[in-house]
């Protein structure tokens, strides 16, 4: 058994599932069932083909037919590493919403999500520049369809024609240099005739829209928003994830990257991430901080990559290594616990009917299960051992110790300063977990539907400790996951660990050990409780006027950060748009998505006629 011969089963599953829930779509839970059963089989099928190829670390790329479309793929191990990363957490979802569409404001959405997940992995597969810019373009068109909103629909179809008109203008340069747009024929060209700035550009301004790279990510908070919560699950682990895939593709296509591209990967990372989860912290509807926080991860995956592309540029074999290692790694592990926080705070959403933190408190009790597992998100977010979002980042702190090293002197200062950035950002980080989880689940309920709150679905609460747990194991057993990766990025010829393995189980374990050693440490006698009051409150009556709220705890940083704060008001697309409160243009958006949509696939169809 090869990859392949998942691959090409895979995308007809989504197909006949999606077309099957699209027919039954007046029977919403039969719809969902079809629609969950036929996803989750795809994707765990996708993850089997990625895990396949990776095992088996051939030395050069695979190639094969996509059956019925005769569009050629590709196999290598970075695209292995991308479709386990889009496929487990689209696994997760599709289960998910087998008992999501059960709720009276559940919409059937099958048809839409499924085409989504199939032009993803397409996406990811194919060897040419053209389809892989076809193919996000029909996975985006569906995302549209999904953000729930008309404001958010018709913003994100505005902002999407840009990138496709950059995609396109990125795609005539490639054409007019190499007079092919293959990626395995523009990289034997590569040595006669080396692209410049007209492809790498446009071809990265293009994806980072789709990735949501700042400044280019006006539609991704509104977006996950006011979505559902599998579909903002989706936006952020599978759609915004194909858009850094394009920008990663891009970026290596054709001749060896120069210095100041991955200097350009660098800066647009680091200020992602930093300014991702500043804005992030002044949030208080949940599933837009958890948006900006997509934005933080998304930057801290480009920090990775860059590195990497740097470390080709500068000829390194060890940068390359370093960057590339802890930036899949992350990619993979943003997946795992973006997926926690999404549906577990759709779970919320189920059981109370709000998004608004402010809104909750208590929830701890009354639904423990999912409290716990976004606990463990939270921290795996907030890059704490022994968690999966931690490992990347070490590694990434690594590559950049190791920038700092090299002869150029561009590379001696960002070294320095990325560190420096990431560190911040990671503090960022901390305290929006302390402040979501405050919020949310301890302390006293602040309205009656949270007070009424009670455990969701089985299957809902099921699929979002799996997720929690998968962040644990990407954690603990990242000593041995951590060379399955860095394999692909050889030193010297040689077999190199990029990491410690020792240092990094030892630090993860600390992760475990440090709080118990600080308990013996430090106990001391125990004064007799005066009252059982709630543990917000320290054990005494529950006064109003000591409740922590999220507003209270963000208000420093926005005090001390306001000057940049105020950026989200001049980067808010809306303001350059003309019109833009017009009622009439979201039914002409929605119009002309919907034939752009119906095109595209017919287009596609009749390739494999």
């Amino acid at each position: 058994m090869n990859a392949f011969s998942l691959i090409n089963p895979a995308l007809g599953i989504y197909v006949i599932s999606a077309v099957l829930a699209w027919v039954v779509c007046a029977h919403k839970p039969l719809s969902g069932a079809i629609a969950g059963v036929g996803g989750a089989m795809a994707s765990a099928m996708a993850v089997g083909a990625g895990a396949i190829a990776l095992i088996a670390s051939q030395t050069g790329p695979l190639y094969a037919e996509m059956a019925w479309l005769h569009i050629g793929m590709q196999m290598t191990g970075i695209r292995a590493i991308w479709l386990i990363a889009i496929g487990l957490p689209a696994c997760l979802v599709s289960l998910y919403t087998i008992a999501w569409h059960r709720h009276p404001q559940a919409k059937a959405n099958g048809l839409l999500t499924n085409l989504l997940m199939a032009a993803a992995v397409a996406a990811i597969m194919v060897d040419n520049l053209g389809w892989l810019v076809v193919m996000a373009e029909v996975m985006a068109l569906c995302g549209a369809f999904l953000t729930g909103c008309a404001q958010s629909g018709k913003l994100w179809f505005v902002l999407g024609r840009l990138g496709t008109i950059l995609l396109a203008i990125a795609c005539w340069q490639a054409w007019s240099y190499y007079g092919t747009l293959n990626f395995g024929a523009m990289s034997a060209l590569a040595t006669a005739q080396a692209p410049g700035a007209s492809i790498w550009l446009p071809g990265l301004a293009g994806f980072g829209l789709l990735a949501g790279v700042i400044p280019l990510h006006g539609w991704a908070p509104q977006a996950h928003a006011n979505a559902s919560a599998p579909a903002a699950a989706l936006f952020s682990t599978v759609v915004m994830k194909v858009g850094l895939y394009g920008m990663l593709t891009v970026s290596l296509s054709g001749a060896l990257p120069p210095l100041w591209l991955g200097v350009l990967l660098l800066v647009m990372g680091m200020l992602t991430a930093f300014i991702g989860g500043l804005y992030a912290l002044m949030e208080h509807n949940i599933q837009r901080l958890l948006a900006y926080h997509t934005l933080e991860n998304i930057g801290i995956i480009l920090l990775g990559l860059g590195a990497g592309v740097t470390g080709i540029a500068l000829h390194s074999n060890l940068l390359i290594a370093l960057g590339f290692t802890g930036g899949l790694y992350h990619l993979v592990s943003h997946g795992l616990f973006k997926t926690t926080l999404f549906l577990g705070a759709g779970a919320v959403w189920y059981r109370t009917g709000h998004r608004d933190i402010e809104k909750l408190g208590g929830i701890g009790k009354k639904m423990p299960l999912i409290s716990l597992a976004m606990l463990v998100g939270l921290m795996a977010m907030a890059a704490l051992p022994p968690l999966n979002g931690f490992a990347g980042e070490w590694v990434i702190y690594q590559s950049f110790f190791n920038l700092g090293t090299h002869d150029a002197f561009i590379a001696r200062l960002l070294g320095p300063l990325l560190a420096t950035g990431l560190a911040i950002t990671g503090a960022l980080a901390v305290m929006c977990m302390a402040k979501v989880y405050g919020v949310t689940f301890l302390g006293a309920p602040r309205t009656k539907e949270a007070e009424n709150a009670c455990c969701a679905p089985w299957l809902m609460t099921a699929s979002t400790v799996l997720a929690a747990l998968c962040c644990v194991a990407g954690g603990v057993a990242a000593p041995w996951f951590l060379p399955i990766v860095s394999q692909l990025f050889p030193v010297s010829g040689g077999e190199i660990s990029t990491v410690s393995q020792p240092m990094i189980t030892l630090l993860l374990l600390a992760g475990l050990l440090l709080p118990f050693i600080l308990m013996v440490l430090c106990k001391g006698d125990r004064l007799p409780n005066r009252s059982r009051g709630f543990a917000w409150v320290c054990g005494y009556d529950h006064e109003a006027a000591m409740v922590i709220t999220a507003h209270g705890f963000a208000m420093p940083v926005k005090e001390s950060f306001a000057l940049v704060l105020k950026l989200r008001k001049w980067l808010n697309p809306v303001r350059f748009i003309p019109g833009w409160q017009c009622s009439s243009t979201a039914v002409l958006f929605h119009r002309i998505a919907l034939i752009e949509l119906a095109v595209l696939v017919v287009v596609v169809i009749s390739r494999g006629a």
